[in-house]
């Protein structure tokens, strides 16, 4: 099998782990003595969630949140469906969710307001990627790695028709572009 050869790599694996190692001393700091749940958004936030809880020292909990709203689209449907349930008790718990990337709000608005549900004690938001778009939803993040533009990535763990997720790095798509290596449809 041939190596994929990318170029437009925006966050290489040193800048990402160095950014999570960031990141999980700033929320471990917040959330010493508390009863942490992480519930991260699937199928996206797996890498990410992975290298994030590895870095704690305290004891925390997760579970995952199925959620789906752009099929093989590059945008999102507008439609935010539910395809896995917590399966954890969060009520009177610190939840803080977990996703690769907040953009239109759609989907981290929906499932914020679905744990609310549950009874939580709080409920924030930490996302690796961070898009600087206007929010159909208005979404703030407490916790952010990476700010980017509105550009199509995929690589540690954003996909590009259900591919690259398994990619160390974060990679740019640009406008009519297919990734090296890809199969195209005919």
């Amino acid at each position: 099998m041939n190596k994929i050869e990318i170029e437009n790599v925006l966050f290489s694996p040193e800048e990402i782990r160095d950014r999570i190692v960031q990141m999980t001393g700033a929320i471990e700091n917040d959330y010493r003595h508390q009863d942490l749940v992480l519930v991260a958004v699937l199928k996206g936030s797996v890498l990410f969630l992975a290298d994030l809880v590895r870095g704690f020292s305290c004891p925390l909990a997760f579970d995952f949140i199925g959620v789906s709203s752009y099929g093989y689209s590059r945008t999102s449907l507008g439609v935010v469906n539910l395809e896995k349930e917590i399966s954890i008790n969060i009520r009177g718990k610190d939840v803080l969710v977990v996703d690769d990337i907040l953009d239109s709000g759609r989907t981290l608005g929906w499932v914020k307001e679905h744990l609310q549900k549950f009874g939580p004690r709080s409920v924030k938001i930490c996302v690796l990627l961070e898009k600087e778009v206007e929010r159909v939803i208005e979404v703030k993040a407490d916790y952010v790695g990476f700010k980017i533009p509105n550009v199509f990535i995929y690589g540690y763990g954003l996909d590009y028709r259900d591919r690259y997720r398994h990619l160390p790095y974060i990679a740019k798509l640009e406008e009519g572009e297919v990734p090296p290596g890809d199969i195209v449809d005919e």
